[in-house]
């Protein structure tokens, strides 16, 4: 059938918000600014006209954004501003994301000037942390001998990740100073290289003496062709750097080929010796894991006493989950850091694989303790000791001081201002910065203004932070309900169901649009949607429909209804949502698999994480939508195994 569009953006929320602030607004200032002004700003600001910037400088006085041209004059010149200047700024606007912007900026061109007099006094007022400030505070103390310097600087050094080019000057002085060993510069290159850092890792090789450096050329054939690389080294790796590269292309060539990388792995052992193989095994045993092979935990176990980083220890407890190994499960989360193992997915696992051990009573124990947190696991662990929440859809009552004094708050007009002109970015970091330590009535006050001014994601996300005081309803809305349920019908779906992805792909803001463009409430991609309009048929369709949210809720309703006609089972839809049908398909296992056990062992953390977050948003809005909550257990269901598919089976050809 063919679609009556209907078009509706943010700009009737924007226009109540603007006019809200107006009526607090001087005189002089409701009649000089509007959101053209605010636009022409920006680009002004973007296209380096610091004359204009100035001209706005005096129009926006008394606005509620009046900081910005002054910030983004100073900003801009930040090299040649006067210091008085940028004092006077951080004074006038000491609460402000701007001022924390503007300071870090000076601190990094005072640094690259060499006025390090300013800079510590100035440094200790930064907020945020900032690697690259950091490490120009390290070079500035290490030239004081501050030997708290050195231990920070090692520190940084050791935890192996990427730094910024600031921090070069910073190891090297502690290594001309002796204070890093060869190993432990080693070390931190294969940490480097093993994140595919390849670049730092080249930087990073300058600070070896000669005789252990490798050279760029063998380091860049190691990583573009892995394969080919480990088939031409025919060395006795007497030196470590070839042991080193060796140990880097098997892990290169794992990600693809994890079966050809064990064997190159077994073949070059005895030449790397049992610590360096050791290592490898668990490099390899991890992408292994990932690819979901049924022989991960073998190479696990070929890793023997090596360390494993964090991330290879999870996947060692996935593996297990899927093989059905709960000793193995539980002895892997034993191993996990005490933070990562308070997270609820390892605590719930944990209480799994202790409830499959025959330990009911310490399995329960924890449940009970998931059961508090009302995610995925949580609502899991709520099923299972029969605690099920009972959402408080009425929420708490906010009286209107409260909503007068967080519309009071500087950060927050700004951030409503500058949603009004639709400067997203500068006003979600506005908005983040406004909301810093508040408590739980203060952000359901924000979330309530933020609905009230048309901006649904900010109210949805303000709302789920609370600790203590909750409004459901605020964080699981029901905007159009009419066009929602028509379409869910029409497809034959859950329309509790169809609110999950909306609430998770766009948070319900119809002109959302993703860096690789999928557009609208239901994010579709541009020949997603073409595909759709033909099959339905929206005739005459253009992609600028997809901003409607009529439209885009009916074609992507019906797009949903085909990957799961396709799939056959909801989670896997729900993950061809956002990774495909292809890898949808390929993360199952031969036989019939767990629900939970699926959606945890997906390979891709955004995946892994959006699937299980619809689904709890399914829970929360079959409650909602129904007065009665679902089992969470009969949501996750059980995932078919690849050996179900019927003999012949063709997946559709979907987009």
């Amino acid at each position: 059938m063919a679609l009556t569009c209907i078009k509706w953006t943010r700009s009737l929320g924007g226009l109540l918000a603007a006019l809200a602030f107006a009526a607090a607004l001087p005189l002089q200032a409701r009649a000089a600014v509007g959101d053209a002004d605010v636009l022409a700003m920006k680009d002004a600001w973007q296209k380096g006209n610091w004359k204009a910037l100035a001209d706005f400088r005096t129009r926006f006085a008394g606005h509620p954004l009046e900081p910005y041209p002054a910030y983004w004059l100073l900003v801009g010149q930040i090299h040649r501003a006067d210091p008085d200047e940028v004092r006077a700024f951080l004074k006038r606007y000491p609460d402000s994301p701007l001022s924390e912007s503007l300071r870090r900026e000076w601190l990094k061109s005072l640094a690259a000037q060499g006025s390090w007099d300013v800079f510590r006094a100035e440094h200790p007022s930064l907020v945020s942390d900032d690697a690259e400030v950091a490490c120009y505070s390290l070079q500035e103390r290490l030239t004081r001998n501050d030997a708290e310097a050195e231990g920070e600087g090692r520190a940084l050094f050791k935890a192996g990740r990427e730094s910024p080019q600031a921090c070069d000057p910073v190891f090297a002085t502690l290594a001309a100073n002796g204070k890093l060993s060869a190993d432990e510069t080693w070390e931190r290159t294969r940490r480097l290289l093993a994140m595919g850092q390849v670049r730092e890792a080249k930087r990073l090789n300058l600070l070896l003496p000669k005789s252990q450096q490798f050279s760029d050329r063998s380091l860049d054939r190691a990583n573009a062709d892995p394969s080919g690389y480990l088939a031409k080294e025919k060395s006795a790796l007497v030196g470590r750097w070839h042991k080193e590269l060796v140990v880097f292309a098997v892990n290169r060539l794992s990600r693809s080929k994890p079966d050809e990388a064990a064997e190159r792995l077994a073949a070059f052992a005895p030449k790397l010796g049992s610590t360096f193989a050791e290592y490898a095994w668990g490099q390899l045993a991890m992408q292994a894991a990932m690819q979901h092979h049924p022989k991960a935990l073998a190479y696990y176990a070929m890793a023997n006493d090596a360390p494993l980083t964090d991330a290879q220890v999870a996947w060692r407890a996935r593996a297990a989950m899927r093989s059905g190994d709960w000793k193995a499960v539980l002895v892997a989360i034993q191993a996990l850091p005490p933070e990562e193992a308070r997270d609820s997915t390892w605590r719930f696992w944990r209480a799994r694989a202790l409830r499959e051990l025959g330990e009911t009573e310490a399995s329960t124990a924890l449940l009970k303790g998931v059961a508090r947190e009302t995610n995925f696991y949580g609502l899991l662990a709520a099923e299972e000791v029969g605690a099920t929440p009972a959402p408080d859809w009425n929420g708490t009552r906010l009286e209107a001081v409260d909503l007068d004094r967080m519309r009071a708050v500087p950060g927050i007009q700004r951030a409503l201002a500058l949603y009004a002109a639709d400067l997203d970015n500068e006003a979600l970091r506005e908005w983040i910065w406004a909301l810093r330590g508040r408590d739980d009535r203060e952000l359901l006050a924000a979330a309530e203004i933020a609905r009230q001014a048309g901006e649904p994601d900010r109210a949805i996300n303000t709302a789920d932070r609370t600790l203590q005081l909750h409004d459901f309803s605020q964080r699981y809305p029901l905007p159009h309900r009419d066009a929602l349920v028509a379409a869910a019908s029409q497809w034959g779906l859950d329309p509790a169901l169809v609110y999950s992805i909306i609430r998770q792909e766009s948070r319900f803001m119809p002109e959302a649009r993703s860096r690789v463009g999928a557009t609208g409430l239901m994010q579709l991609m541009p020949a997603t949607a073409k595909w759709v309009a033909r099959q339905i048929p929206v005739h005459p369709f253009t992609p600028a429909m997809l901003r409607q949210p009529e439209v885009n809720i009916h074609m992507g309703s019906y797009y949903f209804r085909r990957v799961l006609d396709d799939l056959g089972h909801p989670m896997l839809a729900v993950a061809a949502y956002n990774a495909g049908p292809g890898r949808a398909r390929r993360w199952r296992d031969e036989r019939a698999l767990e629900g939970a056990i699926y959606a945890e062992t997906i390979p891709f953390a955004e995946t892994r994480d959006y699937v299980k977050k619809v689904l709890a948003n399914e829970w929360f809005y079959r409650y909602r939508l129904t007065g009665k909550p679902a089992s969470m257990r009969a949501l996750v269901g059980v995932i078919p195994g690849r050996s179900q598919d019927p003999a012949g089976a063709v997946a559709a050809n979907l987009p």
